[in-house]
């Protein structure tokens, strides 16, 4: 495994993140589980040292979760974060340290929802609840990604 970091939300670190979803798709595709809701969410992240605010969303309309770069016109809840918000999330050693990063960055005002909160929650809640099923490649994903992040 490469040693190699990246500054997060770098171009080049959204390349290895968005490689290291494509081959976790590739090879577990089939044995991931289905998102628990529909929903489109915009997400900005606010205040990168690094570059201007970055638009993206998450989209499980389609039967899985896809995270992909670009706003959606036909949204649902629209998040806005600031940077280290996000690296917390995002760096989170597992599903238990990504609730309690997630839960009082919302109710502390630093993760701004617009829309119905309650849109999230099956989203947050399958974040909590990892599926032990899963392959261990697939659950090891938090920790691939956190190898590679320089915040």
């Amino acid at each position: 495994m490469s040693s190699e970091k990246y500054l997060f939300l770098s171009d080049e670190w959204i390349a290895k993140a968005t490689e290291l979803r494509d081959e976790v798709e590739a090879a577990f595709g089939g044995e991931l589980p289905e998102p628990p809701a529909e929903v489109r969410v915009n997400v900005q992240v606010t205040q990168i040292p690094h570059r201007d605010d970055l638009f993206g969303h998450i989209d499980t309309t389609g039967g899985a979760f896809t995270v992909l770069e670009g706003s959606l016109d036909d949204f649902d809840v629209a998040v806005t974060t600031d940077y280290i918000t996000a690296a917390e999330l995002f760096t989170a050693a597992g599903p238990e340290q990504f609730m309690q990063a997630m839960m009082p960055a919302i109710f502390g005002g630093r993760i701004l929802v617009e829309g119905d909160l309650a849109e999230l929650m099956p989203l947050m809640q399958q974040q909590a609840n990892t599926p032990s099923e899963l392959p261990s490649e697939a659950q090891a994903i938090g920790a691939r990604i956190v190898a590679f992040t320089e915040v």
